[in-house]
């Protein structure tokens, strides 16, 4: 809901097509942070993306109050790291609570919305 829309201004209204957007690292990075900038904007103002209120989980810290929009930037970075290294895929298999390895190092939780 978020990254396709990005994705297609890119692709449609600033570069001249598909093929200029695939040879082109800096615009395919540079949506990849904006992307991580809503995201994280959204879980910092209301502890939820549009993604997360449709499931009706929210993002908290093991307090259960919101974290800050840096905090949840990192979260993005790490989950990004450690899904491109797969460990991140196979983390919660041999974690006790079953935690993501972004939100074990971040300390935050997702839980279920009230």
């Amino acid at each position: 809901m978020i990254y396709t829309p990005i994705l297609y201004i890119m692709t449609y209204f600033i570069l001249d097509g598909a093929k200029s957007f695939q040879s082109n690292q800096g615009a395919i990075f540079l949506c990849f942070i904006l992307y991580g900038v809503i995201t994280a904007s959204f879980l910092s103002a209301k502890m939820q993306t549009p993604g997360f209120k449709y499931a009706q989980i929210r993002l908290t810290n093991h307090q259960g109050k919101k974290i800050g929009f840096i905090h949840a930037f990192l979260r993005f970075i790490i989950w990004s790291l450690s899904m491109t290294f797969l460990i991140g895929f196979f983390f919660p298999f041999f974690n006790k609570k079953n935690e993501c390895l972004h939100d074990y190092i971040c300390k935050t939780k997702i839980s279920f919305q009230k």
